[in-house]
């Protein structure tokens, strides 16, 4: 069977399942939380203004900003990248770990296939994945989005949507890495859950400092999505360290999958 079709037909309920999550969260932060955030305004300012400064850093929480719509989708977007690396890394670790977990890499390498064509079929099928779910998230944060965002032009809200996409990438590009060198994982989930919980980890630790060098440490704070709204934009050095960091991780994950010894089990 084609190896990028048995991953797909392996993955895509998961992935679904992701999916409904994410657009439920988005649906239900824009149309349901947004609304009622403003009309509490005078409340809301009193709580934010209770919380510590590092808390508000940590979190993104800037009360100059935070009741525009940017502002507010940008606070949010936090844990909407939360749960696309969640998403992001259960795939990179499901597909490249999976015959490691079962304990047949021997019979996966014996088939007439390169291992980089496995390793290409495979990425395929994870990037598929990524690009339907978020091609539905888009979608309906840009529908969502236009008339609540100030007359923006809908190419900004587009790109301030595909800005989960871009962090997913960052993400998947790690799960691949560590799904390849990784000599066991015991776990799909427990593996993930601790990936996605090292860039929360990390993107908190990036806010709190509050300098520019720290910033490169906020993995989900990579893509600007207030930025994206309000001048149709990512920040550069930040969007191309976060392609070069994928790129070097892929390249390295693609030469260990091809060049790595097969253990016997």
């Amino acid at each position: 069977m084609n190896v990028y079709l048995f991953e797909l037909r392996r993955a895509w309920k998961g992935a679904l399942v992701w999916a409904a999550v994410l657009l439920a969260f988005l649906i239900a932060m824009v149309v349901g939380i947004y609304p009622m955030f403003l009309d509490s305004r005078a409340s809301m300012e009193a709580v934010i203004d209770g919380f510590p400064k590092e808390f508000k850093a940590a979190f993104g929480v800037f009360m100059d900003d935070i009741f525009s719509f940017g502002g507010f989708y940008s606070f949010c977007f936090l844990y909407a990248a939360v749960m696309g690396a969640a998403m992001a890394s259960s795939l990179g670790l499901g597909l490249f770990s999976r015959e490691k977990r079962a304990k047949c890499m021997d019979f996966l390498m014996t088939k007439p296939a390169s291992r980089g064509r496995l390793f290409f079929a495979k990425l395929l099928a994870a990037l598929t994945l990524l690009a339907a779910a978020n091609a539905a998230y888009t979608a309906v944060f840009t529908a969502m989005s236009l008339p609540r965002s100030g007359g923006a032009p809908a190419g900004w809200a587009v790109l301030a949507g595909s800005a989960l996409l871009f962090t997913q990438l960052i993400i998947l590009a790690a799960s691949v890495f560590f799904g390849v060198f990784l000599k066991k994982v015991r776990s799909v989930a427990a593996g993930a859950v601790a990936i996605t919980m090292a860039g929360f980890v990390l993107t908190a630790l990036g806010n709190l400092l509050e300098d520019r060098a720290s910033r490169f440490l906020a993995v989900y704070g990579y893509f600007d999505v207030n930025l994206a709204l309000k001048e149709g934009r990512f920040d550069a050095p930040l969007a191309l360290t976060a392609a070069a960091a994928s790129a070097v991780l892929l390249a390295a994950a693609y030469v260990g999958y091809c060049r790595g010894e097969i253990r016997s089990v």
